[in-house]
């Protein structure tokens, strides 16, 4: 707090005091001070008066801003909304507003708030968050005023019609102060007591239903739990609209309980698996039979699925009592949690749809990624994918875990870790290969670092055997088989590929000139596949540099380091104690040139360390109303000329453009693990080909697409000593600012040992109208520590670059017997596979291409997998 104590005056208070004393109410700045963003949160969108209801729901966003004196809550301006969705507006960065109005909400007596209309980005990672810690910023006061009435401080949105926030990036977790984790101690023992006489058994309730709006008190255990299910919508009444479902069971069966609506936040945290309750002022209601149903692993218990129990905080309303697990008594005969674990052998024998609980041993996580719902037009599923060992093979699980309303474990997960999972659902027959993987179901938990303890799982013999075989394992060994991020795709696309249709979820076919309007349209951390036809025009190898501090090699040429993206949780217990970091030094990838927007920061003890001549841009965001009023100044035209504008165009109101940038003097080049960066190198000729007619046609494209790889996208080793670093690499940006930790603030995402370090091809599609041209990356899976490996077909292929492209790896020629991992592999070289490349020319093709948002705008596109037109099902 003493940097903020030595700072007399505050940005916040001089430019908002000009606004409040403003006769329009509206300030437009060229000189505004930098404050740092420490929440950005978001809530369902009041819709607009019109004749017609909102098909979709929309959201809005409240940025908390400080100075160092003081806090300030605005709202964002509906036209700056892509700069959260594509994460450049995000906690942690430094801006200036340049534009802002003051607005009262006239269907209230209520203080007014300030509207964010313009904005100017100024670091990536702001400085005065750099000297603050967390209860520093919350401890600051928030902004008020003597000359109008600002509504200085709420735990809610700032528009008085919605209650809550909801969690930045999915609407599947519990955010915010309105959830409650601590649990009230039971009311007195002779109440509970007289309580517990007048109760009744599930099974005998549906003789009540119809004759009794009040039914007695069930004394029930806590056997599933499902995720959180939001259904507000922008015209909605309900200032809670929450929904979670309970398998709940007593002596006599199962049988679902609802929480609706205030009793989720009340208690959604409190009840857990295990969880012994006693419900009352419950109501009866016929079960809801869409929904999917958790599977019992006793087989024996009676599931009752024509009624359902359903608690509200209205008529009536609903009471909860949770019974201390010292205080169950064996006379109730409550059942047991019972569990279905299963092996990785076992896997393969259960059929699609079967369910299973697994647990293992964390060897690959992989980043956060999100994608669509169906019909929802800014609503997304959060998943992520990991592989876990056991001690029956060495083949792992493959699991697609998705958010379910644990954001601490779902943050929480990296390698070296015991995972346990359950509810996990069979997926059969992955897209054409035989191989079995898990996904989670609407009831799965997730259980990692910290979580273990006390849970029911703890004494099963499954449970124990496989810690008794954790224990002679040799930490060392286990580490350098362990891959944390970067690019992964699973299930493997088919052999065959089939044009989707409104029914399947095979990737849809795009226009080429379709493509950069689908890139600007992701949001942050968003993946999506398409189909392209067109033509392989030019393809290019790109060597990696040689390995860091080798003797003889190349000098160490890093590159800034990948996005940051966190979601940091300190784990809590770890299930290796002291385990050996991985040996840094690996080769270092290279990226082509050809990308735009390239940013860097980071500290001046790491300039001397960058060789590069980058490009640094600060931005501009503005309203299209800013837009249209905007005029320009004699101040503007005297401004430094490495500050460029950018302003949203009032026809498109949410794509600010932006200008060109100039060059920095290499001296001036940082790094930082909050920028994405594209990094040119000198380089050696690599071996390369165009079809014939390329250099003729790409004279005339109306656009060509640049895209190389990204650091983010590369898989790295994992390093026990620096896991909050990684994990915070690959988790989601927080709502609100969390400073890095201690361990993380010296690290580079290029101090760790890339798992692909064999080069990449870049290779360009050009449809089929020869108008639009794209580059993406191949990157195929040479090394047995690729993680992508795992469930892929080995069959060996000719090594022809169109083989290559089309099965994802490159064959090996010869293998012997030596190190770790069992095999020495030999591959051909880029030049000999580039010589085969002839084969390609003025053939049509289809393209597998998969889409990420990174952050800040940047967009990965991998090459997935090529078709010939004979491997398409249905010609269309």
């Amino acid at each position: 707090m003493a940097a903020s104590l030595k700072q007399t005056t505050s940005e916040i208070a001089t430019a908002f005091d000009k606004l409040l004393s403003s006769s329009t109410l509206r300030l437009r700045t060229h000189d505004a001070g930098c404050v740092s963003v420490v929440a950005v949160e978001r809530y369902v969108a009041v819709p607009r008066p019109s004749v017609n209801k909102p098909t979709t729901t929309c959201y809005s966003y409240d940025v908390t801003v400080t100075d160092g004196v003081y806090r300030a809550k605005c709202q964002l301006a509906p036209e700056l909304n892509s700069l959260v969705h594509k994460c450049v507006l995000r906690t942690g960065v430094e801006i200036r507003i340049v534009q802002c109005s003051f607005l009262y909400n006239e269907k209230c007596l209520r203080p007014g708030c300030v509207l964010i209309e313009g904005i100017e980005f100024g670091g990536e990672r702001s400085p005065l968050l750099q000297t603050l810690t967390q209860e520093d910023v919350g401890s600051l006061p928030f902004f008020t005023s003597r000359v109008r009435n600002v509504l200085a401080h709420s735990d809610g949105p700032l528009k008085v019609e919605k209650k809550h926030y909801l969690p930045l990036w999915n609407n599947d977790d519990p955010y915010g102060v309105l959830w409650k984790c601590d649990i009230a101690p039971p009311s007195n023992g002779q109440a509970l007591e007289c309580n517990l006489s007048r109760g009744i058994h599930l099974c005998d309730l549906e003789l009540f239903w119809g004759c009794t709006s009040r039914f007695p008190p069930v004394l029930v255990r806590v056997m599933y739990k499902s995720r959180l299910r939001f259904f507000g919508k922008p015209d909605g009444r309900i200032d809670i609209p929450y929904q979670a479902y309970f398998e709940v069971a007593d002596c006599t069966g199962l049988m679902s309980m609802v929480l609706w609506n205030g009793m989720c936040p009340e208690w959604y945290q409190k009840l857990h698996v295990g969880t012994v309750i006693l419900v009352e002022n419950y109501a009866m209601k016929q079960a809801f039979g869409s929904r999917t149903q958790p599977t019992p692993a006793d087989p024996s218990m009676t599931v009752l699925r024509s009624t359902e129990i359903s608690v509200n905080t209205l008529a009536p309303t609903g009471k909860i009592t949770i019974i201390p697990q010292e205080a169950v008594k064996p006379e109730w005969k409550l059942p047991d949690i019972t569990y279905k674990f299963v092996t990785r052998c076992q896997l393969d024998n259960l059929s699609p749809g079967d369910t299973c609980d697994v647990i293992g041993l964390v060897t690959f996580v992989g980043r956060c990624e999100r994608i669509k719902k169906k019909d929802e037009a800014e609503r997304y599923w959060t998943y992520r994918w990991v592989h876990i060992v056991d001690d029956t093979t060495e083949q792992p699980f493959i699991l697609e875990i998705f958010a379910s309303s644990q954001p601490e474990a779902f943050s929480n997960i990296y390698p070296m870790s015991y995972l346990v999972c359950t509810q996990m659902r069979v997926v059969g027959e992955a897209r054409g290969h035989t191989m079995n993987y898990l996904t989670s179901s609407n009831e799965s938990q997730v259980y990692c670092a910290g979580y273990h303890r006390g849970q029911p799982y703890v004494s099963h013999p499954r449970v124990k055997s496989f810690i008794k075989w954790t224990k002679t394992l040799s930490e060392e060994a286990l580490l350098r088989k362990t891959v944390i991020g970067g690019y992964y795709r699973f299930p493997h696309s088919p052999d065959t590929f089939t044009p989707s249709s409104d029914d399947s979820e095979a990737p849809s076919l795009t226009s080429t000139s379709e493509l950069q309007q689908e890139m600007e349209a992701l949001h942050y951390r968003e993946h999506r596949c398409l189909a392209v036809q067109g033509f392989i025009a030019a393809v290019r190898y790109v060597a990696w540099p040689a390995a860091r501090g080798a003797s003889g090699g190349q000098p160490e040429q890093p590159m800034p380091a990948a996005t940051s993206s966190s979601e940091t949780q300190e784990p809590r217990d770890q299930a290796h104690q002291g385990a050996p970091a991985a040996r840094a030094g690996a080769g270092t990838p290279l990226s082509e040139s050809g990308e735009q927007n390239n940013r860097t920061t980071g500290t001046a003890a790491k300039r001397s360390r960058c060789p590069y001549n980058l490009r640094v841009t600060k931005r501009r965001y503005c309203t299209g109303a800013a837009s249209q009023t905007r005029r320009v100044t004699k101040s503007e035209q005297d401004a430094p000329t490495d500050e460029k504008t950018v302003q949203a165009d009032p026809r498109k109101r949410s794509r600010p453009q932006q200008d060109d940038s100039e060059q920095p003097d290499p001296a001036d080049c940082q790094s930082s693990s909050d920028t994405l960066a594209v990094v040119t190198l000198e380089e050696v000729p690599s071996p390369s080909w165009e079809c014939g007619v390329w250099s003729a046609v790409q004279q005339h494209l109306s656009v060509h697409l640049n895209h190389s790889l990204h650091s983010a996208s590369v898989p790295r080793k994992f390093d026990y000593k620096r896991r909050e670093f990684l994990m915070q690499q690959h988790n989601l940006h927080p709502a609100k600012w969390q400073p890095p930790p201690a361990a993380a603030t010296a690290c580079d995402i290029e101090d760790f040992i890339p798992v692909c370090n064999h080069g990449y091809y870049v290779v360009t599609i050009m449809g089929v109208n020869q108008q639009v041209a794209i580059d993406a990356v191949f990157l195929p899976v040479m090394s047995p520590d690729d993680p992508r490996r795992v469930g892929r077909p080995q069959a060996p292929h000719d090594n022809t670059l169109l083989s290559c492209l089309t099965e994802g790896f490159v064959s090996p020629e010869s293998t012997g017997t030596t190190g770790w991992g069992g095999a020495r592999q030999s591959f051909p070289s880029p030049g000999a596979i580039m010589q085969t490349a002839g084969s390609l020319d003025r053939v049509q093709v289809i393209c597998l291409l998969d889409l990420y948002q990174l952050g800040g705008g940047q967009v990965e596109v991998f090459l997935n997998k090529l078709y010939r037109l004979t491997d398409i099902a249905v010609k269309v």
